[in-house]
Parts: structure tokens; sequence; C-alpha cells
């Protein structure tokens, strides 16, 4: 008897989990949800970084990053979860291919679970190059950087067990979607939430619009799989992690944690401007950095400079740099503010990198640029 209780703790050790935690580590350890998340022509900005970095940090979900040509030669097979960051659904339908999205359909059709948020939702739409897997298209969307109210309705806050009523999250020009009168064979979706607000960046109310009342959340299934998908970005910040979390878990039926960073004194603060991702190298980069030890790691996007969060870190990293013309010219501006008061701008673009910032040669020296840093 004293030699079994030995080995059930050595066991216990091994997986990493003292008995306390038993219980915590049960779900973590031998069997993390496995999570394909798109790293292609398409996801772009915070919201791409924020859905790579969560599932990488998660000690419940095994991250698989994904691009077109692995889609279309089978990569999403034995994968438990589908994540579709924001972007541009175009740029993510077309990098897919026909074959690629049709292996995405097949991969949901047959149990895969699905999260998309803002073109990640319009992937799906019943429209021009548009997967098609649900009956739902869009009336347009608002090219503004908001934060509205969302209402989750009775049904949504059942499905996802979080309270009914007001939520509060970013929008950066999801779609604003209607149901459409077409039959998608294997498809049932239902209405979870609605936009509760008309108000636009610059605070104007524009009663043309069609904002107020338009879908924003809706829940379904593809054949055996399930689709959580929304015009919204609840991926961006902590705050909103519990929109998260309920999503993967109504999808799935798996619970999983998002570890929430925490700050060391003597860190070094960086902000990394993702911009748009071209290929898994781009993701890949982006989490090098993240990960490094002695790192407080911000994802960032350009129009962050609007309201100086540029001024809050002491290295930018922008692999793409910025370029001066007039529709980023405010951007740029306020980089050249960032180098001038004394802040470190490393980027890969000769071409693009303001007076004073440094040119790395490749995705890899800049990546040991910033351990040099540190």
């Amino acid at each position: 008897m004293r030699k079994m209780l030995i080995l059930v703790a050595v066991a216990v050790i091994v997986c990493g989990c003292a008995s306390e935690r038993a219980a915590e580590c049960k779900s973590s350890c031998p069997n993390p949800l496995k999570v394909a998340v798109y790293a292609d022509l398409g996801p772009s900005g915070i919201g791409a970084a924020e859905w790579y970095r969560i599932v990488n940090d998660s000690p419940d979900m095994a991250l698989t990053l994904v691009d077109g040509k692995a889609v279309r030669n089978g990569a999403l097979k034995g994968q438990d979860l589908l994540i579709m960051p924001g972007g541009s659904s175009t740029n993510e339908y077309n990098s897919l291919g026909m074959d690629g999205v049709e292996k995405m359909k097949e991969f949901i059709r047959e149990g895969g679970g699905y999260v998309g948020t803002c073109a990640g939702c319009c992937l799906l739409m019943d429209g021009y190059r548009r997967a098609r897997v649900m009956p739902w298209n869009t009336l347009g969307s608002e090219p503004d950087l908001f934060y509205p109210h969302v209402k989750l309705n009775e049904t949504g806050a059942k499905a996802l067990g979080i309270k009914a009523g007001i939520h509060k999250m970013r929008y950066h020009g999801g779609p604003l979607m209607r149901m459409t009168t077409n039959t998608i064979e294997g498809a049932s979706f239902e209405l979870w939430g609605t936009v509760d607000s008309e108000c636009t960046y610059n605070g104007k109310i524009d009663s043309k619009k069609r904002m107020h009342g338009a879908a924003a959340i809706l829940g379904g299934t593809y054949g055996k799989g399930r689709v959580f998908v929304t015009s919204m970005h609840p991926e961006y910040y902590e705050s909103m992690h519990y929109f998260v979390v309920a999503a993967i878990r109504w999808v799935t039926g798996r619970e999983v944690r998002i570890p929430r960073p925490q700050r060391r004194k003597g860190e070094l603060s960086v902000g990394y401007v993702l911009g748009s991702v071209k290929n898994i190298e781009d993701a890949k980069t982006m989490l090098a950095v993240a990960t490094l030890d002695g790192v407080d790691f911000q994802a960032l996007n350009g129009d962050d400079a609007f309201i100086d969060r540029f001024f809050h870190v002491d290295v930018l990293v922008s692999p793409a740099g910025f370029t001066s013309n007039k529709k980023a010219k405010a951007t740029y501006e306020a980089v050249e503010k960032f180098i001038a008061r004394g802040g470190t701008l490393l980027t890969c673009a000769p071409k693009a990198t303001p007076k004073g910032g440094r040119v790395c040669r490749s995705r890899a020296e800049l990546v040991e640029a910033v351990k040099g840093l540190r």
C-alpha cells in the first residue's frame, strides 16, 4: 500500500501537478484542447496577435498555426477548434482558396468547432466569396473604431453561461448582420446578441445608419460542429476574455483558462504592431517576442497612436515598419515623436523606418535585438 502511494505521488509530480492543483491540472496536463489559429493573408492587428497569444499561453490549449496551404493539405484533421481572427474576410477566403474553404467546411460538418471574430464571422456568411456556412449576410459596417454596447439575449446567455444584457466590446469594421432567405443544408443558427448603440467613433449620432439592433453575435451548428461568430472583438482586452472562455466552452464543451499577464518590476515594456499577417512566420515572430523573459508585451495597432499608447512602452516593434503616406501620416508622426523622446523602434523594413529607428536584417535578428535590450 505504501509503495502504491509513493507511485501515485511520483505520477502527480511528473505531470507537474501538485496535490492541491490536481483538479485544476486534470484538464490541461494530459489532454489539452487542440486549437488551430489561422495565420495567412487575412488576419491582422491586435485581434490576430491576441488570438495567437491567448491560445499559446493557455495551459488548457495546444496551439497549431495554420495557413491556407496547410488547411488544403488536411492540417485541420485531429484539431478540436479552428479560430479565424479579424482582418479581411476576402483575403482569408483567397488565401484559403476554394479547396481550403471546402476543407474548413468539412472540418466543421464532421464535428470540429469554429470561433470567428469580425472578418472570421464574415467568412462564414452566405454571399459572394464567402464559405456559405450560415444563412446570414451583412447590412454593411461602420468603418470607425469604438466600443459599443452589445445586448446578449436570454438564449445566448443560457448557452454561454454568462449574464444576459449589456456587454461592452471593441468594434472595428465588423459586419452588421441580417438573416437571408436561403436554406443552407445542415445549418441551424440563432441570434444571440444585437448592437445596442448607434454612436460612431467621433461621437456623432446618425439615424440613417442601421447599427442599432443589428445582429452582432450568432451561435449555431453546421453538420455536427458548433459555431460561434461575432462582429465584435472580445479577444482584444482582458476585460472581455470571459466572453472568449464562454465561446470556447460552448463550441467545444471544454473549460479553458486564459492567464492574466502580470508585469514585474524592471521588465522591458514592448509594444508590438503586428499589422497585416502575411504568413505563419509573422505569427511566430510575434509569439517569440511575446514569450521572452523580462518582457512586458503589449499588442498594438497603428491607430493606437491617436491615444498616445506608443508613449507607454520602451520599445516599439513593427516588422513591416511605418509608411509616411497621407493615410498613415498621423501614425508615422507619432512614431517619430516616440523616437525623439528616447523610445527604441525596431523594424525589418529599411524603406519604412522613420529616422532614428533600427532596421534588422531578419526576423531572428529582430527577436535578438529585443533580447539585448532587456
